[in-house]
């Protein structure tokens, strides 16, 4: 798990940011308890409180060797060493997702991350790029699997927050890692919610790896692809537009049809006579005329059409 409950404080603290954080300078020796969201399924039987679960916190790894001698890092994190015991089920993570993740905080401790972006004027051209080290960026308050809510709960793999607004990158950037299938309607609604908020939105896919394995994980290049909150916002609002005219034209259309249908113009205005109904187009058995709609109250206002050759209507 990448947090937990403080028991003194109370707060919910990401494991990344511990190191960071002079408020918790002994974290092993402090008692965490379990965030009931990382909750799937539980034994009730066995458990009275599920926000008195638990669970220890475990030192990352800056420096780890694979088998074929490839270095890499492990973020710190916390775990349930009874889980099994308690009859306790968590959201399950893949280990791919566990180390893609694993990738983004060595670089984001270190300082080596770095994204490529397009702007709203050029928004197909990705040629601009910035380091972290380049943003205001609020190290105490990164976080991953952070939740956001928003009358419902929302999880981002990633939230690296600024600790002031920018102007072109918004309130942060959310890094979202996806190895299963997403239909592109879900990726732009993700991406709108989280612009709406003030991030911008980088996305991994499986496609991003050169190697992705439960051992290794690396990307084919070494910037990510970022999509800036402006752009987002942009890019919503043009297609908003679009949908609007095509829907006011498809509209359009279907009240000229059914104006033809009713042999528009149908109603040349108010009633003189009355002043409550309408003059309303109608045929009688001498031709076509305009009668007042209110002649069932008693109206007899009637305005003769002259007749026209070939009027099959």
């Amino acid at each position: 798990m990448n947090g937990a409950i403080n028991s003194v404080t109370k707060r919910y603290i990401q494991a990344i940011n511990l190191e960071l954080n002079p408020s918790y300078q002994f974290p092993k020796e402090e008692k965490w308890y379990l965030d009931p969201n990382d909750i799937k399924e539980y034994n009730k039987e066995k458990i009275e409180d599920i926000t008195k679960i638990e669970v220890r916190y475990r030192k990352g790894n800056d420096s780890v060797l694979n088998y074929n001698g490839t270095e890499y890092s492990i973020a710190p994190c916390f775990f349930l060493h009874n889980k099994t015991k308690l009859g306790i089920n968590l959201i399950p993570e893949s280990k791919e997702h566990q180390l893609a993740k694993n990738w983004i905080y060595n670089r984001i401790k270190n300082k080596k991350l770095s994204f490529i972006y397009s702007t709203v004027s050029k928004p197909s051209d990705y040629e601009n790029k910035i380091n972290i080290k380049e943003l205001n960026v609020d190290y105490e308050k990164i976080g991953i699997e952070v939740n956001i809510k928003n009358n419902r709960i929302q999880r981002a793999d990633i939230i690296i927050p600024f600790k002031e607004y920018n102007n072109f990158f918004g309130t942060g950037i959310v890094i979202e890692i996806q190895f299963s299938k997403q239909y592109q309607d879900t990726t732009e609604k993700r991406n709108k919610e989280y612009a709406f908020k003030g991030y911008s939105v980088c996305w991994l896919w499986d496609t991003d790896f050169k190697n992705l394995s439960e051992e290794l994980i690396e990307l084919k290049e070494d910037t990510l692809k970022l999509e800036i909150n402006q752009k987002i916002i942009n890019d919503f609002s043009e297609k908003n537009l679009l949908e609007y005219k095509q829907k006011t034209q498809q509209l359009s259309r279907m009240i000229g049809d059914k104006m033809d249908e009713l042999n528009y113009p149908f109603c040349i205005g108010e009633c003189k006579q009355c002043n409550e109904g309408y003059m309303t187009k109608k045929h009688g058995k001498f031709g076509w005329f305009y009668g007042c709609s209110n002649w069932r109250e008693g109206c007899k206002h009637i305005i003769n059409i002259e007749k026209e050759k070939d009027d099959t209507n």
